[in-house]
């Protein structure tokens, strides 16, 4: 990999732009409340049961939504294939990541495969590394390291005009990583900041991996 933190949050957040417009409008409709680095955000019940996740609209410029996993991917080899299997059903209800728009499938010129989720808190971008732990890489020397789910990880602000922002790097073991990129939907918006919304994510991938 021979991308900067920058460049990688740039093409990250050139992606979502548009999608944060329309999850802001349907985030602010949700329940808020304080999310913490050791468990997801809970929503008030009477809200989580009103509200209905939402699919993103047709646009003939945009990846169709992926479907449902209807089979298992287990390693980081199979999710740098299909990268939206990284998350299972369990995971994206009210109660867990609070995902409000399916994961849509994405990849841009030399680089690899990544899946981006509208989630309560904000768009949150995964990307499998399974020939690289970049954890041990010096250029993302100056994160912040943490324990998420028994591994190493780094996390920070991709750069300084991005903050609310937040990059991770996660080990996952025998060499190999992958990487969450977290845009919050901006000052006000209910749900997790966004180093909790990465960790909380991160979480829920590292539980499926083999």
């Amino acid at each position: 990999m021979t991308h900067s933190i920058s460049g990688l949050f740039a093409r990250s957040r050139r992606a979502g732009a548009a999608t944060a417009a329309a999850c802001l409008a349907v985030s602010a409709t949700l329940a808020g409340c304080g999310g913490t680095d050791e468990e997801p955000a809970q929503p008030s019940s009477d809200r989580a049961q009103a509200t209905q996740r939402p699919t993103p609209s047709a646009d003939r410029n945009s990846p169709a939504p992926s479907p449902s996993p209807s089979s298992a991917a287990d390693t980081l080899a199979e999710l740098a294939e299909r990268p939206c299997l990284a998350l299972h059903d369990e995971d994206t209800g009210p109660g867990k990541l609070y995902v409000v728009f399916e994961g849509t499938e994405k990849q841009y010129k030399d680089t690899p495969k990544s899946c981006q989720w509208g989630a309560q808190g904000g768009l949150v971008d995964f990307t499998p590394h399974p020939e690289a732990d970049l954890t041990k890489d010096k250029r993302y020397r100056d994160l912040t390291p943490r324990t998420i789910g028994g591994r190493l990880a780094l996390l920070g602000t991709p750069s300084r005009h991005s903050e609310g922002s937040c990059i991770a790097f996660v080990s996952a073991g025998n060499g190999q990583s992958f990487q969450l990129t977290v845009v919050p939907f901006g000052e006000g918006a209910p749900g997790p900041d966004a180093p909790t919304l990465a960790t909380n994510f991160a979480k829920a991938i590292l539980a499926h991996l083999k």
